[in-house]
Formats: C-alpha cells, sequence, structure tokens
C-alpha cells in the first residue's frame, strides 16, 4: 500500500511539474485547466458527455490535454462536497411546480426534478469555480516563469 501511495504521489508531482512547464503558455494551460474544471461539473448530470466533449474540444483548439485532465481530476475532489450546495442553488432557482417533460410517473418526474437542479446548481458553481481556477493557474504560472527569468532556472522539478 504504500508502495501505491509513493508512485501515486511521484505521478501527480510530476504532472503537476509537467502543467507548470507546458510550452503552451500560462492563457492556454490556465484555459485548458478551465475547461477540465467546467467539463467535471457537467458530467456527472449528464451521463460523462461533457468528459467527451472536453476532450474534442481541447484536441480541436490545441490547447494542453494535461491541463484539462488535471483541471478535470481536480474538480473530482471538490464536486461531491459542493453537491448539496448546488441542489440548494438549484431549488432556489427552479421552482416547485417545474416539470421538465410532464412525465406520467411521479417517481420519473421527481428524478428529473433533481438532475434539473443538480444541474442547474452546477452550472452556475461550475462558471463561477472555472473563472477562479483561470486566473489562478495562470497567476502561478505567470510567477513561475518570471521566477524562472530571473534565476535563469531551467524550470525542471529541481528548481
Amino acid at each position: 500500500m504504500i508502495n501505491f501511495i509513493t508512485k501515486l504521489k511521484t505521478k501527480i508531482t510530476s504532472k503537476w511539474y509537467e502543467l507548470l512547464n507546458d510550452p503552451a503558455g500560462p492563457h492556454l494551460v490556465a484555459m485548458s485547466f478551465a475547461i477540465g474544471v467546467i467539463s467535471e461539473m457537467l458530467t456527472i448530470p449528464t451521463l460523462g458527455i461533457a468528459f467527451v466533449l472536453m476532450i474534442v474540444i481541447v484536441k480541436r483548439l490545441n490547447y494542453s490535454l494535461t491541463a484539462a485532465s488535471a483541471g478535470y481530476f481536480f474538480t473530482k475532489i471538490v464536486y461531491i462536497p459542493l453537491a448539496p450546495l448546488e441542489l440548494k442553488i438549484g431549488k432556489t432557482l427552479l421552482h416547485e411546480n417545474f416539470d421538465p417533460h410532464a412525465h406520467k410517473w411521479a417517481w420519473a418526474r421527481g428524478v428529473l426534478h433533481k438532475d434539473a437542479e443538480l444541474l442547474l446548481g452546477a452550472v452556475i458553481i461550475g462558471g463561477v469555480l472555472t473563472v477562479i481556477c483561470y486566473f489562478v493557474i495562470r497567476k502561478i504560472i505567470a510567477l513561475r516563469l518570471k521566477h524562472n527569468q530571473k534565476t535563469g532556472g531551467s524550470g525542471d522539478i529541481s528548481s
């Protein structure tokens, strides 16, 4: 078990440094990370379609798939703790009589209503989280580039 944790920590560290040293530049890396964040926020309610869409968008725009994947998996960690807040926001914005497809069966109406609330809340929280992550990641990478130019470092793991 300790060997697995060590390997996982090494893998995460190496991917983090790969993200920080991506030659695409701060804007493209931060934008890729943000695409990954918003994709995860839409994935659970949309049954994974957003993940496939994320890959297509990132590949089509020649963005960083590493950064998008990092954003996607970062958001996986924070999605479940944010779900009650998303539901609360969705309930607040959707009225009680909301009936997305007017199904005959009561259980179908309840499921569709909860999914609509979760999706609406996820879009709002995801949008805010995406904007925050974009600016934070962009600033981190810009500061790292500035530090490397000052010190003349190569930007590898040891610096």
